[in-house]
């Protein structure tokens, strides 16, 4: 009788060995192939401006090298010069420096990249056309991935010129996708890495972090009508009266009212499952230029 049930707990014991050595494999996989995957599109990503660096690298170089310090030319040669470079400046101001046209033939649903400096967070953006939930398990590539990419729903606008748009992520255990929200939590962190940059294949705009909210589990795109501006009004409310007050911050030096655009990164928390944490920020530029 003991043989057998030492048998039995021996087998047991070796199928849950073979169950988590498999999850703990699979999960390996699934994390190494998700940074690849999110590595070659961010390469793909900065690599029109990683050449415009080294075109103008080359220029700078050319231009120093014919160059005649006793030519009575120089100074007004210096001088075409900057207005060259001025005027290349205004041509290029309004565009982004992320290609994104290349990342749309990979995949046309990537319509912007975020980075947030400061966290892993330097990702492509997208919106299925038909399905909002495709991407909490595929990821921007459309390969299965429990990683999945940051996305927006179909309500939202990629123009990003809605009240709010709200950009899904999960919160990864690795730290990868929007695991690094978190560290908003910290108020010190908070103050010192305000800013965001969500690029398009038109604009760079420029958002600056004023809240980091343990919020509860409404969903935002369905309670508050941007429409409305009464529904805009309470969800900015909201934000220091739906939470957990003991896990969240909001800054009051900036101002933010109906008439503003403002994005919600959204992701879950591993304590509280019934909550979400958001970091919620407000358009201060584009291209530059404040709006």
């Amino acid at each position: 009788m003991m043989n057998r049930k030492k048998k039995y707990y021996l087998c047991l014991a070796f199928i849950s060995f073979i169950v988590i050595a498999g999850i703990g494999t699979y999960l390996f996989i699934d994390s190494r192939n998700s940074r690849q995957e999110m590595d070659e599109l961010a390469s793909m990503a900065y690599s029109s401006l990683e050449q415009s660096d080294d075109a103008m690298e080359d220029s700078s170089a050319a231009s120093s090298s014919d160059i005649d310090l006793n030519d009575s030319n120089t100074l007004a040669s210096e001088a075409t010069s900057e207005a060259t470079i001025e005027e290349t400046s205004e041509q290029t101001s309004n565009t982004s420096n992320i290609d994104i046209v290349s990342l749309q033939n990979v995949n046309p649903d990537i319509f912007a990249w975020i980075n947030i400096p400061g966290t892993l967070i330097d990702y492509p953006i997208v919106q299925h056309p038909t399905d909002d939930t495709y991407y909490l398990s595929h990821g921007p590539e459309g390969m299965n991935s429990s990683h999945g990419c940051p996305f927006i729903e179909s309500c939202d606008s990629i123009s990003l010129q809605d009240f709010n748009t709200v950009v899904y992520g999960h919160n990864m255990n690795d730290g990868s996708m929007f695991a690094g929200l978190h560290k908003f939590e910290d108020k010190d962190f908070l103050e010192s890495h305000r800013e965001i940059t969500i690029s398009t294949a038109d604009h760079e705009m420029s958002y600056r972090i004023f809240a980091a909210v343990m919020y509860s589990d409404t969903y935002i795109p369905y309670y508050y009508d941007d429409s409305v501006e009464a529904d805009r009004l309470a969800f900015l409310d909201s934000l220091s009266t739906d939470c957990v007050s003991s896990r969240s911050i909001i800054l009051d030096d900036e101002k933010v009212g109906a008439d503003d655009h403002i994005i919600t990164l959204s992701t879950c928390d591993r304590k509280l499952r019934d909550n979400r944490f958001i970091v919620v920020a407000v358009l201060k530029k584009i291209d530059g230029v404040d709006v």
